[in-house]
């Protein structure tokens, strides 16, 4: 799957877990979001269209630690995007905080 162009994707850094069951998200929610994605749980972006990518780092490599922070923040993000199952993915190559 090397041959995925990179892409560069601005939006705001999701707790994928709370998002999902709960439509969660934002200012108000940046502290639990800060604390799932800390403790593993899996990260994402929502673009400034409204589409949602599940980040993920190289195989064997979490980035929740470098996501943390950027819970319900804004951040441009480049990586390689992919879908499985349906879900769309953005394996992570570089965070830039606006």
């Amino acid at each position: 799957f090397t041959g995925a162009q990179e892409i560069v994707v601005t939006g705001e850094v999701l707790d994928m877990t709370c998002y999902i069951s709960n439509n969660l998200s934002g200012p108000d929610h940046a502290k639990c979001a800060r604390d799932c994605i800390r403790s593993g749980l899996p990260a994402g972006l929502k673009a400034e269209n409204g589409k949602v990518y599940l980040l993920t780092g190289g195989p064997g490599h979490s980035i929740n630690a470098e996501l943390a922070d950027y819970a319900a923040k804004t951040v441009t993000i480049k990586g390689r995007p992919s879908v499985r199952d349906g879900f769309a993915q953005l394996q992570v190559e570089e965070i830039r905080k606006l």
